[in-house]
């Protein structure tokens, strides 16, 4: 496996496509959440919210991508 440098210092275009993915595969709603530790994206997340007509109610589903 290649390592790929995820540094937020000098963001490189691998870490741009994957970001891009992210927000790509979230549906109507949702979210995409980017982890960084010590400079560096660890995980993102991405979260896809499934609206329903029940007062109250609401599904969603979570797909962590680990960088």
């Amino acid at each position: 496996m290649v390592k790929v440098d995820y540094s937020t210092k000098k963001i490189s275009k691998e870490l741009i496509v994957e970001i891009k993915q992210a927000l790509k595969s979230v549906n109507a709603y949702g979210s995409v959440e980017i982890y960084i530790q010590k400079g560096v994206v660890t995980q993102i997340t991405v979260r896809n919210i499934k609206k329903t007509n029940h007062v109250g109610g609401h599904n969603s589903s979570n797909k962590t991508i680990r960088v």
